[in-house]
């Protein structure tokens, strides 16, 4: 049998990369009932794995992922997602808010966040373009956000629009990784999720 020469053990190892060589290290943190949170986090990157992707692409190691399991405002299970600074200051621990996503096996149909009930373009909206609803009200309640309808009358065309508050920073008091208030509310931050035509009998005017 053939063995490595040292040379060559040191170009192997020369073509790992940090990210490679840091794989699995992350440290998660948080209050995740009678579950681990790192169980908890390894179901929802099978189920979301691009929302989790992304949610850890903003929390960038050395801080901590925080995770919190409860239930939200339309009594849906959800998981709340934090980034954590690696040190306190003065006893604090500062963070922000990256986003929440449903507990997998909960009811996600709870998840959603809600068109407008006054809005008369609501029941055309969900009968018309249901699929690609569903994608908008599931990206605005991963924000936590609500929905604003918006018209124009140029071309008869209704706008999703999301706002939410971007920039949050939770701190927490008491070394639990949870969020015992905000030292920041950030600013409210609006995003247009989706343009949709209206028929005719809903003419805009």
């Amino acid at each position: 049998m053939l063995k490595p020469t040292l040379a060559a053990l040191i170009l192997l190892l020369s073509t790992v990369s940090p990210a490679t060589a840091d794989l699995g290290k992350r440290i998660v943190r948080g209050d995740c009932g009678r579950r681990s949170c790192k169980a908890v986090l390894k179901d929802l990157r099978s189920r979301y794995p691009d929302y989790i992707r992304e949610f850890e692409k903003q929390c960038d190691r050395p801080r901590i992922l925080g995770l919190q399991v409860g239930v939200g405002n339309s009594n849906a299970q959800q998981v709340w997602f934090y980034c954590w600074d690696a040190k306190k200051e003065q006893g604090t621990r500062y963070g922000s808010y990256l986003g929440t996503l449903p507990l997998l096996g909960s009811d996600e149909a709870k998840f959603l966040s809600p068109l407008p009930s006054d809005s008369p373009y609501t029941a055309e909206l969900k009968s018309r373009y249901l699929a690609a609803i569903k994608k908008a009200q599931f990206e605005c309640a991963t924000k936590s956000g609500n929905f604003i309808i918006l018209t124009s009358e140029s071309d008869n065309t209704v706008q999703l629009q999301c706002y939410f508050q971007g920039g949050v920073q939770p701190l927490d008091e008491n070394g639990d990784f949870k969020s015992d208030g905000e030292a920041s509310r950030g600013a409210s931050v609006d995003e247009i999720l989706g343009t949709f035509p209206v028929s005719e009998s809903m003419e805009i005017k």
